[in-house]
């Protein structure tokens, strides 16, 4: 099965899968907190979130920061998860498109986000460099993923590829020289729900005016 037919197939799904519980939920809760640290509600934002799936971070961001002037654009790739995504919510941008294919020539981005779909991106140097594109001067980019730096996460995340496509979960040494000369790394937030999750890190970035 295609990767887009496989998402396509959880689309329905996705938002009472049990990885919501202990995975998905507690990093879109994470990632909330660190926008709040960024956030002045008088000023206007532009938020992208890649690989939004249904759109759930973007309705609870919709929520959380209601009172904040901010435009939201979801991208998926796949179709289903962009339908369902502007089934639920009616005021979000919800474009479907690859990474790779996705431009804006009409906004710069506060903020991207990008949670749990890193792994699932080929050519990943590249894709900094889309990410780095898409930010205004000092934007903040949002990556959240899980993480195989021991041998309990090269086993857990094993059996993961087995529900989903195939993916590349990159070490913490690994991400940071991936993003070097596009990002400067600020912080690295661990995500542990419960002990038997494998390790999901949200890494913080800053836009390097120094990149290339």
């Amino acid at each position: 099965m295609g990767s887009i037919k496989i998402w396509d197939f959880w689309a329905s799904k996705y938002e009472g899968l049990w990885v919501q519980k202990y995975s998905l939920s507690p990093t879109r809760r994470e990632i909330i907190k660190e926008i709040r640290k960024i956030i002045k509600p008088s000023v206007g934002y532009h938020i992208l979130d890649m690989g939004c799936g249904t759109g759930q971070l973007i309705r609870e961001m919709q929520e959380v920061f209601k009172d904040v002037p901010i435009c939201y654009t979801g991208v998926d790739i796949s179709p289903k998860m962009i339908e369902a995504a502007r089934s639920r919510d009616k005021c979000g941008t919800y474009i479907n498109c690859s990474v790779q294919d996705f431009s804006d020539a009409k906004e710069a981005y506060d903020i991207v986000v990008c949670s749990h779909s890193f792994p699932y991106y080929p050519s990943k140097e590249k894709v900094f460099h889309k990410f780095r594109g898409l930010l205004k001067e000092e934007g903040t980019l949002l990556l959240a993923q899980a993480s195989v730096n021991t041998v309990y996460d090269m086993i857990a995340m094993f059996f993961v590829k087995f529900t989903t496509s195939s993916a590349e979960y990159l070490s913490l040494k690994k991400i940071q020289a991936l993003a070097k000369g596009s990002f400067k790394l600020m912080h690295i937030q661990r995500i542990k729900e419960k002990w038997f999750m494998p390790s999901i890190c949200l890494f913080v970035f800053k836009k390097d005016g120094n990149g290339s």
